[in-house]
């Protein structure tokens, strides 16, 4: 059967903007997200977020109010970013976010895969206008064209489709459980000082027998020396590639150069994002998946920090830790929206080294379910990378079903 070409106007019961008003902000409310909110996954991210007031968000029109089965797109800026709504929590979205509700002529899911294909983006990126900042208008939207299949064939677009879908957000559900893990292991041994053994090691002055009060430089190695071949190519890891929440660094937002600048660092080692509101944010990332002896290089808004004394584990794992965190954002100096962490003041921390025997102990711990994270996340990127082949055959209906 052949494949209708229909406008996007024709298939959706509406296409709104977002808000247009600078919201007012509360401490506690309905989340007010905007497209950096937009994780790898084309998923809303809600855990850096500023709220509104309930009242704010009742008031809206009910075009604006996301609901399940809306698909939200990214029109300004970094335009082209779908995200399909499956459930109706509350939240508010920037004017730089369009909502695009879909009628009876085709599946929410359909759409939202539609969106994601490249010749869609080629469309919207014919249709954005603009220089320093490119914009997709409504208009231009409602007017973009796709092919548009029977319901029963989009239904089976959707289920190959959603299959990979499913097991990567499963995966992502277990990766976010083993951190969790990971991060109770290491309060419970070095900040509740719980650690194995505890009920009979003698403390003094607070400090359990065996371990040494000293300063993180003593134990961490900040932004250390490495040299990098002028000759072929290295792999460069942008701001993007941190998580605000997860250890994972996002490979699919690097890329490949020749150059050698930027700040260097190889598997084993933290990056923490000094600047704000990176920082604030919780960009944090543990180094993983690089060739042995390769050296990659990112944004010079990285802090690199190495292990030297104790587990690279348990570097990540203080580098998420809050103490630490607040620390680092009270470090920040600089202009307004320009503010950095100082890595002079971080070397200074206060830190309570343990025995070596503890150290070597939490590393027999932590080091299965930091494999067992890279192991889910490298599935995760061939599972990704399976689907972003199929998208577009399905999508353009090169394939009868």
């Amino acid at each position: 059967m052949k494949w209708e070409t229909v406008k996007l106007a024709g298939c959706c019961a509406s296409i709104a903007d977002g808000d247009h008003q600078p919201p007012p902000k509360v401490e506690v409310g309905v989340p007010f997200v905007t497209i950096s909110n937009i994780n790898s996954s084309n998923q809303f991210d809600f855990s850096n977020t500023m709220f509104v007031p309930q009242e704010y968000y009742d008031g809206l029109d009910s075009k604006r109010k996301a609901q399940a089965g809306d698909v939200l797109y990214s029109v300004v800026g970094s335009f082209g970013i779908p995200v399909l709504i499956k459930d109706n929590t509350p939240f508010v979205f920037q004017r730089h976010i369009a909502i695009l509700r879909p009628n009876e002529r085709i599946l929410p899911s359909f759409l939202y895969y539609t969106m994601r294909s490249s010749d869609f983006y080629a469309k919207a990126d014919a249709a954005a206008i603009g220089a320093a900042q490119r914009t997709v208008s409504l208009s231009a939207l409602r007017n973009m064209e796709i092919a548009l299949p029977s319901l029963e064939t989009q239904k089976e677009i959707v289920s190959i489709l959603s299959a990979y879908d499913s097991l990567i957000e499963n995966n992502q559900k277990q990766i976010k459980l083993l951190e969790e893990a990971a991060q109770r292991l290491y309060k419970e041994w070095f900040i509740d000082l719980r650690f194995p053994g505890h009920e009979s090691t003698p403390i003094h002055d607070g400090i359990p027998e065996g371990w040494e009060k000293t300063s993180l430089e003593e134990v961490i190695s900040f932004n250390p020396k490495y040299v990098l071949p002028k000759e072929g190519v290295k792999r460069i890891f942008p701001m993007a590639a941190l998580s605000t929440s997860s250890m994972i660094l996002d490979w699919s937002q690097s890329e490949l150069s020749t150059s050698t600048s930027g700040t260097k660092f190889s598997n084993g080692d933290t990056l923490l994002a000094r600047i704000t509101p990176c920082l604030e944010n919780g960009k944090t990332a543990f180094v993983d998946g690089l060739l042995d002896g390769e050296v990659a290089t990112g944004s010079t808004e990285f802090i690199v920090m190495q292990s030297k004394a104790i587990s690279p584990y348990m570097v990540y794992l203080l580098a998420r830790s809050s103490d630490f965190r607040e620390t680092a954002i009270n470090s920040m100096t600089g202009s307004d929206g320009r503010q950095r962490a100082q890595v002079d003041k971080l070397k200074q921390y206060s830190y309570l080294r343990p025995s070596q025997l503890i150290i070597d102990q939490f590393g027999t711990f932590a080091a299965p379910i930091f494999m067992q994270i890279h192991a889910l996340n490298k599935q995760n990127s061939d599972l990704q990378e399976a689907r972003d082949r199929l998208l577009p055959i399905l999508m353009s209906g090169e394939i009868s079903l």
